[in-house]
């Protein structure tokens, strides 16, 4: 079992999680590069703005954007900053991203029903449920900037509003993909089940979906480092210095 509180442990993972930033902000800057041409016929008149669905998108397409540029300042400071402000900044860009990802999907869902009341208020209440939970998150973790570490580290947090945040996205990402799978069934039973699977995204939401679990386990696995002894000045986010 892998001593999540092991000074060195902690500089492993801090290390391995910079490279894992910088690789997924490289890929994320390929996908805007890429995917650039939707947003240009948006701005051009080209395509009619969909409301809510684009709207969304936007929010969850360049909140991601500022969450990696969040993450890297974090990692690469050497001087004194406002830790706390940029944590929170990183924070909000993140949630939101979280939020207008899963409220996106969970319209589409809502579509796929018809606008049926019972459908609609059901998942209503939960996204209002994961908004109250991803707002009250965005401001959970303490930090300050440490001069003898030369490094931003956490002063307190509370992993338990960490756990359940996770554990209710990938609840209510859950609930939508069986929704979501229960709605094309009806509408489309006599097509091909790959082709409807294909054609209406369903994969990619099921990828999505199972990926949100990777950091919903790395925080029940790992809450105890987060919890920083503040005498000892370490950092959970990135190597010392």
């Amino acid at each position: 079992m892998v001593n999540w509180t092991n000074p060195k442990e902690r500089e492993a993972d801090g290390i391995a999680f910079t490279k894992a930033v910088y690789v997924l902000f490289g890929i994320y800057i390929w996908e805007i590069c890429t995917t650039g041409s939707f947003e240009l016929s948006i701005f051009l008149g080209r395509r009619r703005l969909a409301w809510p669905l684009v709207p969304f998108f936007f929010l969850c397409r360049y909140s991601m954007l500022f969450a990696f540029i969040g993450l890297i300042i974090f990692n690469n400071v050497f001087t004194k900053i406002d830790c706390n402000a940029l944590y929170t900044f990183t924070s909000i860009a993140g949630n939101l991203t979280i939020l207008s990802a899963s409220t996106s999907l969970m319209t589409r869902t809502m579509a796929l029903w018809e606008w049926k009341r019972w459908a609609v208020l059901s998942m209503l209440a939960l996204s209002f449920g994961q908004w109250a939970i991803l707002i009250r998150t965005m401001t959970v973790v303490q930090t300050s900037w440490d001069h003898q570490a030369r490094a931003c580290v956490v002063l307190r947090t509370n992993h338990i509003l960490l756990n359940l945040n996770y554990v209710y996205t990938i609840t209510f990402d859950f609930v939508i993909l069986v929704m979501t799978l229960f709605a094309l069934g009806k509408r489309f039973r006599h097509e091909d089940l790959s082709r409807f699977l294909v054609r209406d995204g369903l994969v990619y939401f099921l990828i999505t979906s199972t990926c949100n679990t990777i950091p919903a386990v790395g925080v029940l696995l790992g809450y105890a480092a987060t919890e920083v002894d503040i005498d000892t000045g370490l950092n959970c986010s990135q190597p010392q210095r």
